[in-house]
Protein backbone atom coordinates (compact mmCIF):
# COMPACT_ATOMS: atom_id res chain seq x y z
CA UNK A 1 0.00 0.00 0.00
CA UNK A 2 3.42 2.12 0.58
CA UNK A 3 3.58 2.75 -3.47
CA UNK A 4 -0.13 4.18 -3.65
CA UNK A 5 0.41 7.36 -5.71
CA UNK A 6 -0.48 10.44 -4.23
CA UNK A 7 -2.06 13.16 -6.15
CA UNK A 8 -3.31 16.22 -5.09
CA UNK A 9 -6.53 18.86 -5.71
CA UNK A 10 -5.63 21.46 -7.80
CA UNK A 11 -4.78 24.74 -7.05
CA UNK A 12 -6.79 27.16 -7.19
CA UNK A 13 -9.91 25.44 -8.31
CA UNK A 14 -11.91 26.53 -10.55
CA UNK A 15 -9.11 27.49 -12.47
CA UNK A 16 -8.72 29.98 -15.60
CA UNK A 17 -5.26 29.99 -16.76
CA UNK A 18 -2.69 27.87 -14.74
CA UNK A 19 -3.46 25.67 -12.26
CA UNK A 20 -1.27 23.54 -9.83
CA UNK A 21 -1.22 19.99 -9.09
CA UNK A 22 1.02 18.57 -6.46
CA UNK A 23 1.80 14.34 -7.19
CA UNK A 24 3.57 11.94 -5.47
CA UNK A 25 4.87 8.87 -6.71
CA UNK A 26 8.05 6.43 -6.91
CA UNK A 27 8.09 4.88 -10.14
CA UNK A 28 10.31 5.67 -12.55
CA UNK A 29 7.82 7.03 -15.03
CA UNK A 30 4.29 8.59 -14.18
CA UNK A 31 1.93 10.30 -16.41
CA UNK A 32 -0.56 13.20 -15.65
CA UNK A 33 -3.91 12.81 -18.12
CA UNK A 34 -6.10 15.96 -18.64
CA UNK A 35 -9.98 14.66 -20.15
CA UNK A 36 -13.40 15.89 -20.07
CA UNK A 37 -16.43 14.58 -18.58
CA UNK A 38 -16.78 11.97 -22.32
CA UNK A 39 -13.94 10.97 -21.08
CA UNK A 40 -11.71 12.59 -24.17
CA UNK A 41 -8.16 13.30 -23.37
CA UNK A 42 -7.15 17.01 -24.17
CA UNK A 43 -3.44 16.96 -22.62
CA UNK A 44 -1.07 13.94 -21.52
CA UNK A 45 2.21 15.11 -19.57
CA UNK A 46 4.80 12.59 -18.53
CA UNK A 47 6.28 13.30 -14.82
CA UNK A 48 9.60 12.62 -14.60
CA UNK A 49 9.45 12.94 -10.70
CA UNK A 50 7.16 13.82 -7.86
CA UNK A 51 6.42 17.68 -7.30
CA UNK A 52 4.20 20.07 -7.98
CA UNK A 53 3.23 20.81 -11.91
CA UNK A 54 1.24 22.72 -13.96
CA UNK A 55 -1.91 22.02 -15.23
CA UNK A 56 -2.16 24.77 -18.54
CA UNK A 57 -6.25 25.41 -19.34
CA UNK A 58 -5.92 28.41 -20.97
CA UNK A 59 -7.46 27.24 -23.75
CA UNK A 60 -9.72 24.82 -22.21
CA UNK A 61 -13.51 25.77 -22.27
CA UNK A 62 -15.28 26.38 -19.03
CA UNK A 63 -16.50 23.09 -18.22
CA UNK A 64 -15.90 20.31 -15.57
CA UNK A 65 -13.02 18.26 -16.39
CA UNK A 66 -11.00 15.30 -14.53
CA UNK A 67 -7.42 14.68 -14.09
CA UNK A 68 -5.65 10.94 -13.77
CA UNK A 69 -2.43 10.55 -12.08
CA UNK A 70 -0.44 7.23 -13.59
CA UNK A 71 2.06 5.68 -11.34
CA UNK A 72 3.14 2.81 -9.63
CA UNK A 73 0.63 0.49 -10.97
CA UNK A 74 -2.09 2.68 -10.29
CA UNK A 75 -4.43 5.40 -11.57
CA UNK A 76 -5.62 8.09 -9.10
CA UNK A 77 -8.02 10.61 -10.77
CA UNK A 78 -9.80 13.63 -9.22
CA UNK A 79 -12.05 16.40 -10.40
CA UNK A 80 -11.00 19.80 -11.80
CA UNK A 81 -13.17 22.79 -12.66
CA UNK A 82 -12.39 24.99 -15.41
CA UNK A 83 -14.27 28.48 -14.93
CA UNK A 84 -13.58 31.85 -17.52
Amino acid sequence: ADNVPKLGQNYPNPAKEKTYVNVEFSSVEATLTLSNILGETIQIQKLPHSGTFILDVTNIPEGVYFYTLDADGHKVTKKLTVKK
